[in-house]
């Protein structure tokens, strides 16, 4: 009894604190570019930004390998030496004042990152109860999702002279979650997966084209890279356009849109998760095509673009549960951890085309074409569906 109260608790509570940390590092260096540039010795505004790129990319790269070595050595044991070296990172980052140092560390901070989120939501969809599932998969999307804004916030809340609060405050954190899982993990992980510790790096990357390609998650893949990627072009774009004034305005709905991924597991007791899913690709299409026409001042109503953008950033809050949760009840329970690593890593491959696409196509049309690209992935969902 107590075992089950214990995950309960870190499943719709520590995880999500966690998951929401953790993904904050991601975002935490976007609003203090100028400030680092004064610290940081041979940081300049044109390449202070890799500090965040490179950490992205490697933040990607780990979701592949983190994931399939969870599936080795146990989600647990995975979930405490990501964390540890993580933590141990983030202590040593305030110390280094050489810019490319400090690159290679992010680097080295997005890979361990990476740790965290596909095995964190492979451990509750194997230690909770159905109902128990569901909501902690809807909390852990609500967080990584408001991570994008508090992640940004924090940023430039801690860090003025120094990355030393910011830091040492999530390193905290850490640390806490790794003693966490390390207390917890069962005893018997390491006798029965002693063999598949030996396992090479490249067994882990031979799953992934039978993972990748299955009947059953390559349209939610293809969902996924394409989800984040609208949101992120839909940002990028605002501010060179007519409506930049309404930005704030569109960040509060958005804020408040994003917590209705919190009901999406009571939801998922009505409706079957691929439903909701269909939906909200629908929704996200038809609500990126209006926000098409306000960047082509084809309309002026300025309410209408309130609400189709909350409906916009509601459909994108149940998407993103809807798809980890199909992704983790259609793949083979020994395929769970690197299915949700891939599908993590498509996600965030996704938002970073969505930042990278506006600055090659300067061009509003590109609404228009990622609508479309919406419409084809919600078409061969519902074909999916149907065989």
């Amino acid at each position: 009894m107590k075992i089950v109260k214990y995950k309960l608790l870190t499943g719709t509570f520590f995880v999500p604190i966690i998951a929401l940390s953790v993904v904050t590092q991601l975002y935490i260096l976007i609003p203090v570019y100028s400030d680092l540039v004064l610290f940081i010795k041979g940081a300049t505004l044109n390449n202070i930004g890799l500090l965040t790129s490179l950490f992205a990319i490697f933040y990607a790269i780990g979701f592949i390998i983190w994931g399939g070595l969870s599936d080795r050595i146990g989600k647990e044991r995975t979930l405490s030496i990501g964390l540890l070296l993580l933590a141990t990172i983030s202590f040593i980052m305030p110390f280094i004042t050489n810019y490319y140092w400090l690159l290679i560390c992010r680097t080295l901070q997005g890979f361990c990152a990476a740790s965290y989120p596909p095995v964190a939501i492979a451990w509750i969809t194997l230690n909770l109860s159905e109902p128990s599932k569901s909501k902690a998969v809807s909390i852990i999307s609500c967080a990584f999702l408001l991570a994008g804004i508090i992640g940004q916030w924090f940023g430039s809340l801690m860090i003025t002279n120094s990355l030393y609060p910011a830091m040492w405050i999530l390193m905290a954190i850490y640390i806490f979650g790794s003693l966490l899982f390390f207390y917890h993990t069962p005893k018997k992980t390491h006798q029965e997966n002693s063999s598949n510790m030996k396992a090479s790096l490249f067994s882990i990357f031979k799953q992934l084209p039978r993972v990748l390609f299955s009947k059953k998650l390559f349209p939610i893949y293809l969902c996924a890279l394409i989800v984040l990627l609208s949101f992120v072009t839909l940002y990028s774009i605002l501010p060179s356009n007519n409506i930049a004034e309404y930005i704030p305005t569109l960040r509060k709905i958005g804020i408040v849109a994003m917590l209705f991924s919190l009901t999406a597991s009571y939801l998922f007791r009505h409706i079957k998760p691929v439903y909701v899913l269909t939906l909200s690709l629908f929704l996200m299409t038809s609500s990126l095509l209006i926000h098409y026409l306000y960047l082509n001042e084809q309309l002026n109503n300025i309410y209408l673009l309130f609400i189709s953008h909350f409906i916009f950033i509601v459909a994108l809050a149940y998407a993103v549960p809807s798809m980890i949760t199909c992704v983790a009840t259609q793949s083979a329970i020994e395929d769970r951890g690197i299915a949700t690593s891939l599908y993590t890593c498509i996600l965030f491959i996704g938002a970073s085309l969505g930042s990278f696409l506006p600055i090659i196509f300067k061009s509003n049309n590109l609404i228009l074409f990622i609508s479309i690209c919406i419409f084809i992935a919600l078409v061969q969902l519902i074909l999916l569906n149907k065989k």
